[in-house]
């Protein structure tokens, strides 16, 4: 129901404001926005009794390719280049009806898991729009650009990524941006023509970058620089960048990503399931400055896109690799869910954290399970990081509206997109 009232009525509350505040009470929502917080008499069009539930801001996936859950299981165990091979297959058969519906899937997954904004690169990202709009969530969406004589798409990319921003630059829940898909298939031509495009539309840039150790290498076998140097060299790198992955990078390059406000997604399950072998240096990107925030990468290259785990993954990834469980805690972490994905798509002023006036994007947890108990106040954000996961998700609202209510999405018909999704997949995959 659009612009309804909602309360939330005696749950847990880690409001991620400035103060990191966890708040016992209610949360009065009305005209899509927080109106209360705490206690409140307001009645409202809808009631939900969160006693032993946890309220949390929607969690924000930073980096993720939706559409590719068809392809979930069907280039596991492999390395990045033989997943692009087998990826570039399905390209090669699917329509925009199986971009669709994957992507009608991988929305269906993320709502239910208390994901409310997703950024995504992808083509017919229209396609992708069309789901979005169904499901009802927020979502920054890029038309994948390269160089147009490697390109399958239907047109030019870079046209085609223009005339998606102009059709869909004034919905509410969609914002368009320029995504350009890495240094291994963008010329400097295309990545300045895209900086361009981004400049004059006023919109943000999203690109692949240094995430594996060949792309790194092959690059500067081929300039003589280093992916992130040859950007800053050609004048591509702007606050106005999120880069996902950044897992080969040197100190003096996080230091240049700092000083040009590049923001940064970082892909810990991805980069693990295809052994990247790089770890981002999220220690010293802090140090520096760099906002940071997560995603979950692609269904091809993850598997879910279930944000719990990504969390769960980044914490541990950190702490393994510098062998110091204290590198950063789960409060760090829960972070870069939430107010942290905000900065990164330049919206902190309106989601992630559970403050007056903000756009009520919401997730709730129930508590009332083995693996969250004991709980209290103090260890509210460790369980939502180290032992939570989708599943204890039993409602999210996106901007005021509830697009999942007792874990039913209220706007997609949960069986005919799983009966859709599995008849695409034997059709594309029959002769594997």
């Amino acid at each position: 129901m659009k612009d309804m009232s909602i309360l939330l009525r005696d749950g847990i509350i880690a409001t991620q404001n400035q103060s990191r505040e966890i708040v016992e009470g209610d949360l009065y929502i009305e005209d899509g926005r927080i109106n209360e917080i705490g206690r409140s008499n307001n009645e409202a069009d809808h009631v939900i009794d969160c006693s032993g539930k946890v309220v949390i801001p929607g969690l924000i996936n930073t980096h993720n390719h939706v559409a590719n859950t068809l392809l979930r299981g069907f280039a596991d165990d492999v390395h990045l280049h033989e997943m692009l091979e087998k990826t570039f297959e399905f390209d090669a058969k699917a329509t925009r009806r199986d971009v669709q519906v994957g992507a009608l899937l991988g929305c269906l997954e993320m709502i239910k898991s208390g994901t409310t904004t997703f950024v995504d690169l992808f083509y017919w990202e229209d396609e992708v729009a069309r789901a979005v709009r169904e499901a009802g969530m927020r979502a920054h969406l890029g038309w994948a650009v390269l160089d147009e004589e490697i390109s399958t798409q239907r047109g030019t990319p870079l046209d085609n990524c223009s005339a998606f921003i102009s059709k869909h630059r004034d919905e509410d829940l969609i914002t368009p941006l320029v995504s350009l898909m890495g240094v291994y298939v963008c010329s400097e031509e295309t990545f300045l023509a895209g900086q361009q495009l981004a400049e004059k539309e006023d919109v943000m840039l999203h690109t692949h970058l240094s995430e594996t150790r060949k792309e790194v290498y092959d690059h500067q076998k081929k300039t003589g620089q280093r992916p992130i140097e040859w950007l800053s060299k050609i004048g591509f790198l702007t606050d106005r960048l999120l880069a996902a992955h950044i897992g080969w990078v040197t100190i003096g390059e996080v230091r240049v990503l700092a000083e040009k406000d590049v923001k940064v997604s970082h892909c810990p399950v991805s980069n693990m399931k295809l052994a990247t072998g790089g770890v981002a240096p999220l220690p010293e990107m802090f140090e520096n400055g760099v906002t940071v925030s997560l995603g979950t990468d692609s269904p091809v290259s993850n598997n879910s896109l279930d944000m719990f785990e990504t969390m769960k993954f980044c914490a541990l990834l950190h702490k393994a690799d510098r062998w110091d469980a204290r590198v950063f805690d789960a409060q760090k972490v829960f972070d870069l869910a939430t107010i942290d994905g905000a900065r990164a798509v330049g919206m902190e002023d309106k989601i992630g954290s559970i403050e007056i006036g903000k756009r009520a994007d919401i997730a709730v947890l129930d508590f009332a399970s083995p693996k969250t108990t004991p709980y209290d106040k103090a260890r509210i954000v460790s369980h939502l990081v180290y032992s939570c996961n989708g599943a204890n998700v039993t409602t999210t609202i996106v901007d005021g509206n509830m697009v999942v209510d007792q874990r039913k999405a209220t706007g997609l018909k949960e069986d005919v997109i799983y009966d859709r999704a599995n008849e695409i997949a034997v059709e594309l995959f029959e002769e594997e």
